[in-house]
Parts: structure tokens; C-alpha cells; sequence
């Protein structure tokens, strides 16, 4: 009955017509989860009381990862770092409680980079996280554990947080879907790295994506981020909509200056052309038109000094980038970090803009390079600007995108010469998630991603 290409929509229809119960979807995925971990190290630890737990939840209820960097009462969230106490937490955060309030129940913490800082899950804490397509290659991150996880069919779904592309990356990497959400759309007490990091989930398909934003989407009445209004209907009731005729804007070069190599250009022309069969239009989007004024400030300032909301201890081991990264702002001043935050409001605006001016959408490549083997990208993040030529052709079309709120998803609309996919990425104006959706599933039921012969050894 359940198989690792199940989606949660799936499951779902499955219990409502009971041909399987909660609880033998439960011990499916906790069965699966122990024979598999050991060898591709999705989670970083793994509950043993979920069985338990699981038994004493709602009829309807399903297993969900959390990735290590989200709070869980009664669970530590040592950010897969050695720094970070390992004391539990006293309360869920606003996101993980509607998650949980929804029938999911934790089977446990999924892989992170340290600090969810770097472009890979790999930390020193937590090891190695394998992509399951390939096993040299990296399965991205921040949120790898998660795309891993649900990959290999150790869980439905999990969640994750992109502050920089952490979830659109290892989502295609792992051959799924990846939706960052508009800043403020889903409640945040705080926002990460001035509010340019959200929550989110890792999942098979669109409609997966869509049920899990409609199950935990809800206005927070006291939320510091403007909300938009409640009175949409939910997403999944949006995807049978017809897609309006839309102005895709079409950007092939990073505005970070990076390289695209030859598969990345042709799997964003290959998408294109398909979009414009369809009866798209398609506008050429120059990398200098998205410059954003004020972001050297928010690289050099702003993001590292929202790293300080924790306290560290800096006697515990770390790699070299993230000490680095915790130094960044010594010696800077109020006055600096003021300007360098107004600077970056003032200079999103006029991107942001461009959504409503020159086109509707954002059509991108994902990345502008093939997912690297383990070890490289991590071992960039300590090198000077300027001299990391893989992560800034990774992150060169998404890590703006976080800085200017908007939301994008990413698709695996290709595979490469390895096995590793690889995919494009679509940005909206805000709260445009259902444009997003509905275009997403255009493209899903031309590439069928989740219908694709998996590796041998995920069998």
C-alpha cells in the first residue's frame, strides 16, 4: 500500500477510505527510517517515543520531520552546532505549533548545516548528509536532512526554513518540490536575519506543497509582518483554476555575476519554450535590473548580526566559517546597523517593483552549476568573497529573493549526467503563492519528477 514514491495526498486519501491506518503508516516510515538512516543520515536524531506517541494521537495523524534548527518543546535545538545548548525548549515555535496542531506528529530532528549557514548539510556535529540520488553529491541545504529524508521515503513531508535558497535547493536536489513563501505569510515570533529567513516545507508534489501551506496557513493576529488579508480561497482549491496568460520574465544570468553552465541555460530555455507553447509571453530580464541597493550591507551586517540572538559558547568546536561569521560585525556600531537596515528597506523597493511593472513572474534557472560532490561548497564558505566560484553559481539566482521577501519555488525539471536533478526556479509578487502553484503544476504534469525511476538502493 505505501510505497517510497507515496505522497501525503496519498496517505491521506488512503486512511479516509480505509485501506490502511495511521498507525501502520506510522510504523512503515519508523521501519524505514531505522534501516536507512545509518547510510544516508537524514536525521539527526531520531525519537524513540514517537511510536509511543503516535499511538495516542488522532486517527488521522501523520509522521513529520522537523528540521534542527526549529523549537519543539521538550526537545533540544542545538542548531546542529556545538555551541548551542542542548537544554530542551520550553515552547514550540509559532510555525512547529500549527504543524503539530494540524496531526502531524515529530518522528524527529532532520540534518542542518551548523547555524543553518551553509549551502550543504554538513556540520561537525551531525556528519555527512547523503543525497539519496548520489551518493557523492551533496544534498544541499540548508535544509538537506528534510529533502533527504523524504527522498528516501523515511517520511511524507517535512519542514524546513530558507534564509538563502535552505529549502528551494535541497528540494531540487532531492528531486522535490520547494516553496518559499512570501516574508510574513506563515507566523515567525521573530524573523531570522531581518526577517529574510521563513518557514516551509520539503514534499513530492504541488498539491502536497499547497495542502501543507493551506493546513498551518492562518493570519497572525499579532504579528510584527503586515498579513496579508484572509479572504483567498484555500490553495489547493486554486490549482484546478485556469493559469492566466502571463508575462514571464526570463533572467539567465545571476545578478551576483556567476557563471551558468551549459545544462543549467538549456534546462531554463527548454522551460521557457515550453511556457511560451503554452501562451505565455516571455521578456528578457537583464541581471543589472535586479540589483538591489544596500546589500553588501546586509551581507556584511545585518544577517551576521541576527546570528547573535543565541548565545554561543565559542570555547565548543566550529567550523572556521562560522566563527567567522559570529566575528563579522565585531567592531561595528549601532549607527552602521541602522543604516545598513534602512538602506536594504529602501533598496528592495524598487525590485520589488518590477513585478508589477515589467512581468508577473521570474523564470531562472535553480542554480547556475550542477549539486557539487560533499565537502566543496562547505569548504568555500570559509574562503574571501570572490573565491567561491560553486557557491556563488548556487546561490547566485535564490539568495536574493529572501533578501526582497517574495516567494519562488523551485522544480527538478532535469536530471544531469549523474543521476542528481537539477531544476528552475519561478519568483512571484507577494502573496502571489497560488500563481506560483498553478504554474508549478503546469510544469509538474509535463516533467513528472515524482514518477521517476528512483536509485536501487532507496528500494
Amino acid at each position: 500500500m505505501i510505497n517510497i514514491q507515496s505522497t501525503l495526498t496519498d496517505l491521506r486519501s488512503a486512511v479516509a477510505a480505509r485501506e490502511i491506518n495511521a498507525a501502520e503508516i506510522a510504523q512503515h516510515y519508523w521501519d524505514r527510517a531505522l534501516r536507512l538512516n545509518d547510510t544516508i543520515n537524514a536525521f539527526s536524531w531520531l525519537d524513540p517515543d514517537f511510536l509511543d506517541r503516535f499511538a495516542r494521537a488522532d486517527a488521522g495523524s501523520l509522521p513529520i520531520g522537523i528540521k534542527d534548527v526549529q523549537e519543539v518543546a521538550g526537545q533540544p535545538n542545538t542548531k546542529s552546532s556545538f555551541m548551542v545548548t542542548d537544554t530542551p525548549e520550553t515552547k514550540s515555535s509559532l510555525f512547529i505549533d500549527r504543524v503539530l496542531s494540524a496531526g502531524f506528529i515529530a518522528m524527529g530532528r532532520t540534518a542542518s548545516s551548523e547555524l543553518a549557514a551553509a549551502l550543504t548539510t554538513e556540520s561537525l556535529k551531525h556528519g555527512i548528509t547523503k543525497n539519496p540520488w548520489h551518493p557523492d553529491a551533496t544534498a544541499s541545504g540548508s535544509s538537506g536532512g528534510s529533502a533527504a529524508a523524504v527522498a528516501s521515503g523515511m517520511v511524507p513531508v517535512a519542514t524546513g526554513t530558507d534564509g538563502a535558497g535552505s529549502i528551494r535547493l535541497p528540494a531540487v536536489a532531492c528531486n522535490l518540490v520547494g516553496l518559499k513563501v512570501t516574508r510574513g505569510l506563515l507566523p515567525q515570533r521573530t524573523g531570522p536575519w531581518d526577517w529574510s529567513s521563513v518557514d516551509g516545507f520539503l514534499t513530492r508534489t504541488i498539491v502536497d506543497t499547497a495542502t501543507m501551506i493551506d493546513m498551518v496557513d492562518a493570519p497572525d493576529p499579532d504579528a510584527w509582518m503586515p498579513q496579508r488579508p484572509d479572504s483567498r480561497l484555500p490553495l489547493c482549491d486554486q490549482l484546478s483554476e485556469p493559469l492566466p496568460k502571463l508575462r514571464i520574465g526570463v533572467l539567465s544570468q545571476p545578478p551576483n555575476g556567476a557563471t551558468v553552465d551549459d545544462p543549467q541555460a538549456e534546462g531554463l530555455e527548454e522551460v521557457a519554450s515550453f511556457l511560451a507553447e503554452a501562451g505565455h509571453t516571455l521578456v528578457e530580464v537583464l541581471p543589472e535590473q535586479l540589483q538591489i541597493g544596500g546589500i553588501d550591507g546586509y551581507r556584511q551586517v545585518v544577517a551576521p548580526g541576527w546570528s547573535h540572538l543565541l548565545n554561543y559558547d565559542l570555547t565548543q568546536p566550529a567550523h572556521p566559517s562560522v566563527i567567522a561569521r559570529l566575528k563579522a560585525i565585531e567592531g561595528a556600531t549601532v549607527p552602521q546597523f541602522v543604516r545598513a537596515v534602512a538602506e536594504l528597506r529602501t533598496g528592495t523597493r524598487a525590485v520589488v517593483r518590477r513585478w508589477r511593472s515589467d512581468f508577473d513572474v521570474l523564470l531562472t534557472p535553480l542554480t547556475g552549476c550542477a549539486f557539487p560532490d560533499h565537502g566543496v561548497l562547505l569548504g568555500e564558505t570559509a574562503a574571501p568573497p570572490g573565491s567561491r566560484p560553486v557557491s556563488d553559481a548556487t546561490r547566485g539566482f535564490v539568495d536574493w529573493v529572501n533578501v526582497i521577501g517574495l516567494p519562488a519555488i523551485g522544480l527538478p525539471t532535469h536530471i544531469d549526467q549523474r543521476g542528481v536533478p537539477f531544476g528552475i526556479q519561478v519568483i512571484g509578487g507577494p502573496y502571489s503563492e497560488d500563481v506560483l502553484l498553478r504554474m508549478g503544476m503546469l510544469v509538474e504534469d509535463h516533467y513528472r519528477w515524482h514518477e521517476r525511476p528512483l536509485p536501487e538502493n532507496l528500494h
